[in-house]
């Protein structure tokens, strides 16, 4: 499909569907582009007691 916007192979049914719905309520829907997950850094545990 030459119209598909990029990104939307990505989607859930779910997902599909709300923007479905928003449509045909007269929305116009814009797909935005996902940030990146944020970076966990593990926290480093020390051996001992504190006083």
């Amino acid at each position: 499909m030459a119209d598909t916007p990029d990104g939307i192979g990505d989607l859930t049914p779910g997902e599909l569907r709300a923007i479905e719905v928003f449509e045909l309520a007269g929305f116009e829907v814009e797909l935005l582009e996902t940030p990146e997950p944020p970076v966990s850094v593990p926290l480093v545990r020390r051996h001992g007691h504190v006083a």
